[in-house]
C-alpha cells in the first residue's frame, strides 16, 4: 500500500481588522499569522508557541486548534493532533478541513473506522470527491475490508484518472486479492503516469515472487530501490525473494535493513523468522514468528511456519492450530501440512 501524504489544510485566512474591531481580534490575528509563517518555514516550535498564544486570546478560536493539531501532526505527535482536531471541531462542528485533517491523524494512529466517520462528515460540494474516496480506500485497505477498499479506489480512479497513487493502491489491493494480472496491469498504468514511483515496481515484483519468479522480483526491487534507496517495503520483499532463492546473507542484510528503517513492519519480523527457520535455529524463528503475529495476526505465512516448527519442540496441539490459522488466511501450503501431519 502506498503510504502517500494526504494533504493538511491549514487555516490561512487572515482578516482585516475594521475600525470598531476589538484589539483582541487583532492580536489573536496576528499570532495566528504568525504561525503559519513560522509553519511555512518548518520552524515549529515557533508555530504551536504562536498558535497557542493566539488560543490564549481566544479559546474559541477554532482556526488556531486546527492550525496546532497541523504542525502536531507534521512532528509526529499525532495524539495531540487528535485532541486539537477534537478542540476545533468542538467549537465548529461545520470546519470540514478539520475533519479532513483528523482523518489523518487518526490514519497515522491506526484508528481506520474513525477515518471513515471522519471523512463521512465532509460534505462532497466543500471537498474534491475522489479525494475523499481516495483516503477511505487507504482505511479501508488498513481495516483489511478490500471490498470496500477496491470499490474505493476505482471509484477514485473514475472520477481522476491521472491519480498514479490510486492506480497503485488499487494494485495492492488486487495483489492481496491474489488477481495478479489485474494488479500488475494497474500497476505499470500507474507507473506510466509515474515513472519514479518505488512503490509500483513494489507492487509489480509482489506480483512476480507470488508466482514464484523470486529473480524476476529482486530486478524489479532493484529498480524501485534505484529510486528510494532506504524504501523498508522493497528491502524487506527483496530479502523474501533472496530467502526463496537460498541467499541468506544478502537476504538477512535487508530485512534487518528494513527493521531498522520501519521497525513497525510485522511482514520484516516473519521473514526474519523463515531466515532463521531455514538456517534451523528453531528457538529464534519460533520467537520472530510469534512477535509478527503478536503486531498483525493475519499474516498466513508466519503461522505456517510456526506450524512447521512447533512439533520439533514438541508442541503438536499448538503447531495444528497454527496451520489451522494459516488455512482460515488461504495458505494453500498450510493445508497440506496439516492434512499430513494433524488429521
Amino acid at each position: 500500500m502506498v503510504k502517500t501524504h494526504l494533504f493538511l489544510v491549514l487555516s490561512l485566512t487572515m482578516l482585516m481588522a475594521a475600525c470598531g474591531e476589538a484589539r483582541r481580534d487583532q492580536k489573536k490575528m496576528h499570532f495566528l499569522h504568525k504561525g503559519n509563517l513560522s509553519f511555512k518555514e518548518k520552524l515549529y516550535f515557533d508555530a504551536v508557541r504562536y498558535y497557542r498564544e493566539a488560543i490564549q486570546l481566544d479559546s474559541s478560536f477554532a482556526q488556531a486548534y486546527n492550525n496546532l493539531g497541523i504542525v502536531y501532526f507534521k512532528t509526529e505527535r499525532a495524539e495531540e493532533a487528535v485532541r486539537a482536531y477534537d478542540a476545533a471541531l468542538a467549537l465548529d462542528p461545520q470546519f470540514y478541513d478539520a475533519y479532513y485533517n483528523r482523518s489523518n491523524a487518526n490514519y497515522a494512529l491506526g484508528n481506520f473506522a474513525q477515518v471513515i466517520a471522519d471523512l463521512n462528515k465532509i460534505k462532497e460540494k466543500s471537498w474534491p470527491e475522489a479525494s475523499l474516496l481516495f483516503a477511505k480506500g487507504m482505511a479501508f485497505f488498513g481495516m483489511k475490508d478490500y471490498d470496500s477498499a477496491q470499490f474505493a479506489f476505482s471509484k477514485a480512479l473514475q472520477l481522476d484518472s491521472a491519480n498514479s497513487e490510486a492506480y497503485i493502491n488499487l494494485a495492492t489491493v488486487l495483489l492481496y486479492r491474489k488477481a495478479y494480472d489485474q494488479a500488475r496491469t494497474l500497476a505499470r498504468l500507474g507507473l506510466d503516469k509515474a515513472p519514479d514511483y518505488p512503490e509500483a515496481y513494489n507492487v509489480l515484483g509482489m506480483v512476480e515472487a507470488a508466482r514464484g519468479h523470486y529473480q524476476m522480483a529482486i530486478d524489479l526491487y532493484d529498480l524501485g530501490l534505484s529510486i528510494e534507496h532506504n524504501n523498508a517495503y522493497l528491502l524487506n520483499n527483496r530479502g523474501y525473494a533472496f530467502l526463496q532463492l537460498q541467499q541468506y546473507d544478502p537476504a538477512l542484510r535487508d530485512i534487518n535493513e528494513s527493521i531498522v528503517i520501519d521497525p513497525q513492519n510485522a511482514w520484516a519480523y516473519q521473514n526474519k523468522g523463515i531466515y532463521y527457520y531455514k538456517k534451523q535455529n528453531i528457538l529464534d524463528a519460533e520467537r520472530l514468528l510469534r512477535q509478527a503475529t503478536s503486531m498483525d495476526s493475519s499474516l498466513a505465512l508466519s503461522w505456517y511456519y510456526l506450524g512447521k516448527l512447533l512439533p520439533e519442540n514438541g508442541e503438536k496441539t499448538l503447531a495444528c492450530n497454527a496451520l489451522e490459522q494459516s488455512m482460515l488466511l488461504g495458505d494453500t501450503l498450510a493445508g497440506e501440512a496439516f492434512n499430513i501431519h494433524c488429521q
